[in-house]
């Protein structure tokens, strides 16, 4: 591979941070584990310049796009859980905004412009914490890509329970498919 070729990002690695950094992102220097005062709390400390490294989750943003009481799912191309179905969304870059977020990861899985609406919920799976908002499609209809092999809108009673990628993408949809399930308040 040459230096400047595209790569696409090992999202396996990638779980293994903080837990297996080695070295300083600041100085290059060897890190090793201390107890941090006043917290006593074990975290990775440099030795060279004393960078502490404060591990904290992920974020991640995506869209629940709903058409006609039914939800947008993608059939994952890359690992991890490949061939699994969720819904669009992906990291949120240094700077971005989890809605802008949301929106740009949604146009590259799916191809589409979606209208966000209310925020469903924020779940946590550990590493990653997900921010997931409802949203309406927009003119394109969803399309294909390396990210989803696969999409398709399912309704409440259709959801493909056994074959979901990640345990946020069970809770998100739990909370989706009651929100759906609301008794009516009469007036």
């Amino acid at each position: 591979m040459k230096k400047h070729d595209p790569i696409h990002a090992n999202h396996r690695v990638q779980r293994d941070y903080p837990a297996k950094v080695k070295f300083c992102p600041l100085c290059g220097a060897a890190m090793e584990s201390r107890m941090l005062m006043p917290e006593n709390a074990e975290r990775k400390v440099c030795t060279r310049c004393g960078f502490v490294l404060f591990p904290g989750p992920k974020l991640v943003a995506g869209c629940f796009v709903v058409d006609a009481g039914r939800v947008l799912l993608l059939r994952r191309g890359i690992e991890p859980a490949v061939g699994k179905w969720t819904f669009p969304g992906g990291y949120v870059d240094f700077g971005e905004n989890a809605a802008d977020a949301a929106l740009r990861e949604t146009r590259e899985e799916v191809g589409m412009r979606v209208a966000l609406g209310l925020l469903l919920g924020v779940f946590n799976d550990g590493p990653n914490t997900v921010v997931v908002y409802l949203a309406t499609p927009g003119k394109e209809p969803p399309s294909l890509s390396d990210e989803a092999t696969g999409v398709r809108y399912f309704a409440p009673d259709d959801i493909p329970w056994p074959d979901l990628a990640f345990p946020t993408t069970i809770d998100a949809i739990t909370a989706w498919v009651a929100s759906t399930r609301k008794p009516r308040q009469s007036a």
